[in-house]
């Protein structure tokens, strides 16, 4: 299975040149202004290609998904939209959550600790790709100051989960791929324009 991963555009995805696979997984921050009709404009680019199956999930910059949800969703027609649920392609078990922990005044935040914990419980224990928006603490997480930001609870969860996969954005200065025991893991975030996407080879 080839898979096409990216993130983090805020409206510059038709700058981005997404080539063939067979999933297209984009890891929010497609909107520019949080507006529904920044999802139309999206929608109508997704639309454009011919990979069989597409997933979406929201980020912090998306936050028409958080505050007129129904709205968004129906939108967004040419992808899968995931937000703490999941799908299954060719047998692989995907699951896909926007949140993370608190980040200024944007959508989905909660603050460290239990309440995002509570969210990726419910990831199933059979999960084989993960998609968030955010990073798990310690893995292509640090900003251009140095800092970690990602989340420990959800580092934990995907320790006890073990997925082959965990594709996510948001820290942009640290997009890139990196391997932990069984896990690859990949910030896709392509917020400029000579950002490409990250093609995966997925062997299940």
């Amino acid at each position: 299975m080839k898979i096409v991963a990216l993130s983090d555009t805020h409206g510059g995805h038709h700058q981005i040149d997404v080539p063939d696979g067979d999933v297209l997984i984009h890891a929010g921050d497609f909107t520019r202004s949080n507006a529904l009709r920044d999802v139309e404009a999206f929608d109508e680019w997704l639309a454009q290609f011919d990979h069989p199956h597409k997933i979406v999930i929201a980020g912090n910059c998306d936050g028409c998904f958080e505050n007129d949800p129904e709205k968004a969703r129906e939108r967004l027609t040419a992808a899968t939209y995931l937000q703490d649920d999941g799908i299954t392609i060719e047998g692989v078990d995907i699951w896909g959550s926007p949140w993370q922990p608190t980040f200024m005044n944007l959508a989905f935040n909660l603050p460290r600790g239990e309440a995002l914990a509570d969210k990726w419980a419910a990831m199933p224990e059979d999960t084989d790709l993960l998609v968030t928006h955010g990073p798990p603490r310690g893995v292509l997480d640090r900003t251009s100051r140095g800092e970690e930001v990602g989340d420990r609870a959800l580092f934990k969860r995907i320790q006890e989960v073990d997925p082959d996969l965990h594709v996510f954005g948001h820290v942009h200065e640290s997009s890139g791929r990196e391997r932990r025991g069984a896990t690859e893991f990949v910030n896709a975030a392509c917020d400029r324009a000579d950002k490409s996407p990250v093609v995966i080879d997925y062997e299940s």
